[in-house]
């Protein structure tokens, strides 16, 4: 195993892994970022918040408690191909175990990493401010900007939430048919909601959660903010839908860029992995 357990942990449980059913893995990457730098420091910030909050979900009436195991940093190398290698060997160490891996970013193409150690039946649903759909961005083909393209190239992918991209990813998502529940769709959210269940019915999902996906009103903290987007009541009905009618595998809440003494990115990111947690555990 590449894991170890930090002295600092998630919701401050210190959870032996053998009898944990949930692998926090914090990834400090931020290699490619190509606008506000510092994603890196953003597991760390996030464990750290989470121990402001309570276990217990009170909407679902569930305690997360003695259920989570949270590793050490990952030792990220500067080169983004071999970092992928690195987070692709230790989420297939994680799955080999019979756990269930959570991953903390770090830049957006830590999923692409963890993509790799899942087989191509799951699909992943990516909510992202973002298409991410670059063939490739200072010449480099592995990089934030393209994370959505190239887990496409192996597992199915939907978007939830975007509203930034190129004419040229629009035409290109419209070519391949990639299912795009935008975030202004407000007023559409029971077609969307209906939509995201008959997509995930009875498959395996696995949930990448880019922070950037939020109203920056709400979650100013993150690398490349954009207005319009959506806020957590919403966020928690899609995930309501997925849980509900899918089978989840595994899920990261990535691109939290710690900004100071304002940790309200960091404190809605913790969150978000303890009410996805109840919300598995209680489906």
């Amino acid at each position: 195993m590449l894991l170890y357990e930090g002295k600092d942990s998630f919701l401050e449980e210190v959870v032996d892994f053998k009898k944990a059913k949930y692998v926090i893995l914090p990834v400090p990457m931020d290699i490619t970022t190509t606008y506000l730098k510092g994603t890196k420091f953003g597991p760390r910030s996030v464990i750290e918040a989470s121990r402001s909050l309570e276990n217990y979900d009170s909407e679902l009436d569930f305690e997360v408690r003695d259920v989570v195991f949270t590793s050490g940093e990952l030792e990220i190398p500067p080169e983004a191909a071999k970092a992928i290698d690195v987070i692709k060997s230790t989420v297939s160490d994680v799955l080999l175990e019979k756990k269930f891996p959570i991953l903390l970013g770090g830049e957006h193409t830590i999923t692409y990493g963890a993509s790799l150690a899942f087989d191509e039946d799951v699909i992943f649903v990516i909510f992202d401010a973002h298409a991410d759909f670059k063939k490739d961005v200072l010449g480099s083909a592995i990089n934030h900007a393209s994370n959505s393209r190239l887990i496409n190239k192996r597992n199915k992918v939907v978007l939830v939430g975007t509203r930034s991209l190129s004419k040229e990813d629009k035409d290109e998502l419209e070519k391949m048919k990639i299912t795009t529940l935008r975030a202004q769709d407000y007023t559409k959210l029971k077609n969307n909601l209906s939509e995201l269940k008959r997509l995930v019915k009875d498959k395996k999902v696995y949930v990448s959660i880019d922070m950037d996906v939020f109203d920056p009103s709400l979650v100013p903290g993150v690398g490349t903010p954009q207005p319009g987007g959506i806020f957590y009541e919403i966020m928690l009905d899609y995930l309501r839908a997925i849980v509900c009618s899918g089978k989840l595998v595994g899920f990261d809440v990535n691109e939290v860029r710690p900004i100071g003494e304002n940790n309200i990115t960091e404190i809605l990111a913790a969150k978000l992995v303890i009410d996805l947690i109840a919300l598995k555990e209680t489906n």
